[in-house]
Order: structure tokens, then sequence, then C-alpha cells
């Protein structure tokens, strides 16, 4: 029984030991400490999303240094560490850059880089004419990178394609990835400088740098509703002539006559409450109800004459100065 008790003895003294060596804890100065590093983290992410703001700027400056910016961005996340990289990148290179689009490249830099300064904290007036300009350049650039994109690629290119990619095995074709598809928060420089999750954090903010439409739906036109800025009406009527020209290019009559009919006027609804949002009240009631009597058979007609007579049994707000 004795030698049973020495480990119990033991084990009684060494916590006894462990408690007396112990440090005291200082609640306050622990607190107080947190409170510094979390303090220098903050700085630190803001000095650091700061310069990567300066380097997205500056490649996306032109399409040379653009394209030369995302071959970086490949080589430093696909092929740094891997086993003859020099070989692998420098083969990328020879099937990937004949296919690569810089104007799409810098576009889509161009977008990372608006959707960081709104990340950083731009306000809707800084943020504005930035998102803006691009979204028209973008739209005016589109047809041309889809219509390269969807080109049959030369017979050698096809058979030059086919081969080792990143050391995934033979028969695979290199395709890089079309990248004004891709979510900003997702692309290859937002995995390079590991800052997916601050833009995927953005709030009523498209994601894709090629989705103009929702751009000016989430951002761009509630920002003109809120100033008031009749610019809002041009962007209906260009997109009406745009749509208008996609319908008429169609192979099937019945495109065109779906448009005119049923497209059309919802758009024209749409305008016209964009009238009244920006304080063109009169005028905006007045095609509201000119649509109702053109197109009584309009699947949407019904929800536009409830909406119609509670704007007009309702008093306006009174205009706020901008």
């Amino acid at each position: 029984m004795r030698s049973l008790l020495i480990p119990s003895v033991w084990f009684l003294l060494g916590s006894t030991l462990l408690a007396q060596s112990a440090p005291t804890l200082d609640v306050k100065s622990m607190l107080e400490g947190l409170q510094q590093i979390k303090q220098q983290q903050s700085t630190a992410a803001k000095t650091q999303l700061s310069q990567t703001i300066t380097d997205f700027s500056a490649a996306s400056a032109d399409d040379g240094a653009a394209e030369n910016f995302y071959v970086e961005a490949v080589r430093v996340t696909r092929f740094v560490g891997q086993d003859s990289e020099s070989t692998a990148f420098s083969e990328w290179e020879k099937n990937a850059l004949p296919r690569l689009n810089p104007t799409a490249i810098r576009l889509a830099l161009r977008y990372t880089t608006i959707s960081l300064q709104r990340a950083a904290g731009a306000t809707d007036a800084q943020i504005f004419p930035v998102l803006l300009a691009y979204a028209q350049e973008a739209q005016d650039a589109l047809p041309a990178i889809e219509a390269q994109q969807n080109a049959p690629q030369p017979q050698e290119n096809n058979r030059r394609g086919y081969g080792r990619q990143q050391g995934q095995g033979q028969g695979q074709r290199v395709e890089e990835p079309r990248i004004l598809e891709e979510a900003v928060s997702d692309n290859i420089f937002s995995r390079w400088y590991n800052i997916g999750g601050q833009l995927g954090a953005l709030q009523n903010w498209e994601q894709v740098p090629g989705n103009i439409d929702s751009i000016f739906q989430q951002t761009l036109l509630p920002m003109m509703r809120k100033t008031r800025d009749p610019r809002i009406i041009q962007y209906w009527d260009n997109k009406i002539v745009t749509e208008r020209a996609a319908a008429s290019s169609a192979t099937a009559a019945f495109n065109t006559d779906r448009f005119n009919l049923t497209r059309r006027p919802s758009l024209l609804w749409s305008r016209a409450e964009d009238e009244v949002a920006i304080g063109q009240r009169e005028q905006g009631l007045n095609d509201m109800y000119n649509l109702v009597k053109s197109f009584p058979t309009h699947p949407d007609a019904g929800t536009w004459i409830k909406e119609l007579e509670g704007l007009l049994t309702t008093t306006p707000p009174a205009a706020t100065a901008h």
C-alpha cells in the first residue's frame, strides 16, 4: 500500500509547485495589449490595401502593363515552387500569350482596383465618376472582346494548345479564363494579393466586371436616383437602342415582335419611373399613363396600373437640396 501512495504524493506536490509558479493574471494589462495589437493590425492592413491599390492602378494604366501584370500573376500563383518551374512557365507563355486579350485583362484589373477603392471606404461621390467611366468603356469594348473569344482558334494553335498544363497530364487543352466573367474576389489578381475576403465582403456591389447591366442596377442607378442625375434617362435610351438592335439582328421575327410588344414597353416603364425619381414627375406620370393605354394587355399592365394609381393619389415628397 505504501508504494501506491508515493505517486499520489508526488502528484500533489507537483500541482502545488505549478500553482505557486503561475503568474498573476493581469486582465487590465492584457486587454490594453490586445487593443494595441488590434490597432497595429488595422494600420498594417490599411497600408497594405493602399499599396495594393497603387500597384493595381499602375498596372491598369494601359494594355501592355496589364498583360505583363497578368503574366507575372500567373507565374507566381501557378508555377512558383513547381518542378521544372522555368520550363513549365515558358511553355505556358508560348501557348497562352497569343490567345490573351490585353484589353479584357486591363478592364478586369481596373474594375478590381475600383472594387478595392470601395472596400477601402471610397464614398458614393468618389466612386461614382470612376465607376461610370469604367462601365461606359467596358460596354463599348465588350462586343469586340466577345467576338475574339468566340472566334475559332487557328488549327496550329489548337494543336499547340493540347498538352501538359500545370503538371496535370497529357491531352488537356490549355484555356485561359475569360477574366471579365470571373468575380473580382476570386480572379487571379485577388488570389495573388490575397484580397478575396475584402472584396467578397462588399455590399450592393457587382462582383463580375463584365456584368455591366448589374453594375448599373446595383450601384450606379441608385446613386443617380439619389442625386437626381438626369443622365439616368440616357442610360435607358441607350439600353433600348442596344436591345432593339439585338432583337433586329435575330433570325426569328418572333424576337423583334416580342421586343416591341413586351420588352420595349417594360424598359420604357422603368425609364418613366426614373423620370419621377429624379424630379421629372409630370413627364414620368404622363409617360406611364400613355404606356398603360398603349399596351393594356402587357403582362405587367396590372402592376403598372396599381403603381400609377398610387403615384397619382399620393402627395409627392418635398424636393431635398443636394
